[in-house]
């Protein structure tokens, strides 16, 4: 049976539902399981994996998902797709509440290379996760309040005249704070109860957060013949949505199909569970050993017949700053599928991995458009350098043209929700 079509509608509400990136995997975790996947954890003991069973991972903001080939590993390899859940954004201190010149505060630190000024005059909630002391030890509760509890002011042009000329430059351990309110208007610890209200639990059984501000304006389709996607944290739920509903609706293949969507990219990966940890490779190993197909040769055999992608988003060329392009080089909103390159090994792309896609864009009649940074300014990466040097994998870095990246709310293609999803399903095949 033919897939529906994934729709630039149905990204909208995948990242509505996913104001941080634990409740990005939560939400995939249920489509997961709506579509026949089978919960496991990383303690359970070893059991034969049929050919064709799916399963998924979770590891707080980090998910890895899978459908068993019907070959072994070792002879069929893996199809791997590669995505983050994290994006920048600001994120409460500990013990954050504070009052200055009669106003209660909230304080904040940066997460990621975010772009300050977009987070200011916005109507901002609040989500992550809390850890809570139950009978027999810790649990962490999702939290998710959407209802307008922040905001940082900006300053009036009548006391920055040069703001226009000279540029909007804040100080993000000054000027970022999160005005919430009155001073006097709470008491002490009002934080701290309404997150025990949030988490259905009393407020001494509040033990920690993970907590940051998101807008409360939802992502919507725009442009006046609906050509665009407006919204947060499309870098990299969109990657993200793609991945996951290709894996849901690729048909079993020969080749085992696994999708790895990692917190923390957005800060060098360099976590328990972010690209850099072994999370991948220990699953990857389990797969292989668990198999109900087997042959010798074991993971490494495995790696050596596998092909991976790195999904990320691309920059698309804004008519305003072309120049910010190679000349020649200047991907386009629903232009379709980017292949990104860089001599300098930021991007993994090279002559194989990229030809490898390419054939698959091809055969699924998918456009691609190709990236490389102007040799006179820095580039940016992903997971996919790090993580191909980890496994060993042929790799090439590929993502859809989007503008605004890093700002509280970005823009996209809305046709290339599809272009997107039918190239990552042609990997798996």
């Amino acid at each position: 049976m033919t897939p529906s079509p994934r729709t630039a509608e149905d990204l909208a509400r995948f990242i509505e539902a996913s104001p941080s990136p634990f409740h990005c995997v939560d939400t995939a975790a249920s489509r997961l399981r709506a579509a026949g996947f089978e919960a496991h954890q990383r303690t359970d003991a070893p059991a034969p994996m049929a050919p064709g069973s799916g399963g998924f991972l979770e590891e707080a903001g980090t998910l890895l998902a899978w459908r068993t080939g019907t070959d072994a590993p070792a002879e069929a390899g893996f199809r791997i797709i590669l995505a983050h859940t994290d994006s920048p954004n600001l994120r409460l201190k500990p013990a954050p509440e504070y009052d200055k010149e009669g106003y209660r505060m909230w304080g904040v630190e940066k997460y990621g290379g975010l772009l300050l000024a977009t987070w200011t005059d916005r109507d901002l909630g609040l989500s992550g996760r809390v850890g809570v002391r139950v009978d027999g030890g810790v649990e962490t509760r999702l939290v998710r309040i959407d209802r307008p509890l922040a905001r940082v002011p900006n300053l009036a042009i009548h006391l920055n005249r040069g703001v226009n000329t000279d540029g909007l430059v804040l100080n993000p351990e000054t000027q970022m704070a999160a005005m919430i309110g009155l001073a006097g208007g709470d008491e002490p610890g009002a934080l701290t109860r309404l997150l025990a209200t949030e988490a259905g639990c009393e407020p001494e059984a509040l033990l920690d957060w993970e907590l940051g501000l998101h807008d409360t304006q939802a992502p919507t389709i725009g442009g006046l013949n609906g050509d665009f996607v407006f919204g947060a944290r499309m870098d990299n739920q969109f990657s993200c949505y793609a991945a996951l509903q290709a894996l849901i609706d690729a048909p079993v293949s020969r080749g085992t199909s696994v999708v790895a969507l990692f917190d923390h990219e957005e800060v060098g990966s360099l976590s328990a569970r972010g690209a850099r940890s072994v999370l991948l490779r220990n699953l990857l190993r389990q797969i292989e050993r668990d198999h109900e197909e087997r042959v010798p040769g074991g993971l490494e055999r495995a790696l050596a017949h596998s092909f991976m992608v790195s999904a990320d988003m691309a920059h698309g060329v804004h008519p305003g700053f072309a120049d910010k392009h190679t000349a020649r080089l200047k991907p386009m909103m629903n232009g379709g599928v980017v292949i990104k390159t860089n001599a300098n090994v930021r991007y993994v792309s090279d002559s194989l991995s990229a030809s490898t896609f390419r054939a698959i864009c091809q055969d699924n009649e998918v456009p691609v458009q190709d990236f490389v940074n102007r040799t006179d300014l820095a580039c940016g990466s992903t997971v996919g350098p790090s993580t191909a040097a980890q496994l060993g994998v042929s790799t090439v870095d590929v993502g859809c043209a989007m503008l605004s990246m890093h700002s509280a709310r970005e823009q996209a293609g809305a046709e290339d929700v599809g272009h997107f999803c039918r190239a990552l399903m042609g990997v798996f095949g």
